[in-house]
């Protein structure tokens, strides 16, 4: 009797398995596209999570956006200080200079005036910023000058700016996720343009996540299961400000133009916003410092690609050892 019982149990977990619906939904939200892919047999119980998850995602999104006139780091940029910041804003903050000296100043949130300068030179003058402009501008940037006290913010020094761009989406795939779950998604995955975070599974397959060679859209470099963690790629090509991609959004804090000894970073670890925040640090620090600050964290791997195509993976990284 106990093995038609057990055999009864795997006959009802596969039927169970296929009897999952697929409910996905694209919004375009935080500069990118974010799209909730969900397996369920209730697909009215999967629209109302998906709903709530993207009214989540856009709730960050008036918080933290740079250009929402309303939104709390709108303020703080335009004011220099913003007084009973929420507690939320000032975590994100926090974290961010975290991340900062985890890579030695690689990451740095204040590189929003040098990204200012980009764009004003390449749109409006149409050229690239003289040394002399990045100089000056770069006087603005150090997020060692936040201060905090309390939910108290300030930037101190002249024409400072931040950004959480490198943070914040990681951050919204993760609430999405806390939302999901809570209203009983047990197989999800939310994919913020290429910065994702997978639970459960698709019915009888894995999560499967193409990384996709950045130089060619046609081909991608290896694939990724994904079960329970995030992926996330950084690379030159996601916002560019000329052909050749030597002026791109990932700035170098230490000398105010864009890192370019590498072209593509992913990171895999237990979170979208570690995979976030580690893929930028990462690739501003390049390959060797790079891949030193990978292999010295837990439940972190890497895929890291140079200028000249060269592929160098973390000791841990294949898609048997992620998934």
């Amino acid at each position: 009797m106990k093995k038609v019982y057990v055999l009864l149990l795997v006959m009802l977990f596969i039927i169970g398995c296929t009897s999952l619906k697929k409910v996905e939904q694209t919004e375009e939200l935080m500069g990118t596209y974010y799209t909730i892919t969900v397996y369920d047999t209730d697909t009215a119980k999967s629209q109302k999570a998906i709903d709530e998850a993207f009214a989540e995602i856009e709730r960050i999104d008036n918080v933290m956006s740079i250009y929402k006139n309303t939104s709390e780091v709108y303020l703080l940029n335009e004011k220099k200080e913003l007084t009973n910041a929420s507690d939320e804003v000032v975590y994100i903050i926090k974290k961010s200079m975290g991340y900062g000296d985890l890579s030695d100043g690689a990451f740095d949130l204040t590189v929003q005036p040098i990204l200012d300068l980009y764009t004003h030179t390449f749109n409006d003058l149409k050229r690239p910023p003289t040394d002399e402009e990045v100089k000056e501008t770069l006087r603005a940037v150090s997020y060692k000058d936040i201060k905090i006290e309390g939910n108290d913010i300030k930037l101190t020094r002249p024409g400072m700016k931040i950004t959480l761009g490198g943070i914040a989406k990681g951050y919204a795939v993760d609430r999405a996720i806390e939302i999901l779950q809570k209203r009983g998604i047990q197989h999800v995955l939310v994919n913020a343009g290429g910065n994702m975070r997978a639970i459960g599974s698709k019915g009888a397959e894995n999560w499967q996540i193409a990384l996709q060679n950045p130089r060619n859209k046609e081909e991608y470099i290896t694939l990724i299961e994904l079960d329970n963690n995030a992926v996330s790629t950084s690379g030159d090509y996601e916002r560019y400000f000329n052909e050749n991609k030597t002026f791109h959004h990932i700035i170098n804090p230490q000398t105010g133009y864009s890192a370019t000894e590498l072209i593509s970073v992913t990171i895999v670890t237990g979170t979208a916003m570690h995979a976030d925040a580690l893929s930028t640090s990462v690739f501003v620090l390049g390959a060797e410092k790079g891949m030193e600050l990978i292999e010295s964290l837990e439940n972190a791997e890497g895929l890291l690609i140079t200028r000249d195509k060269k592929i160098i993976k973390s000791k841990g990284f294949s898609p048997d050892s992620i998934s």
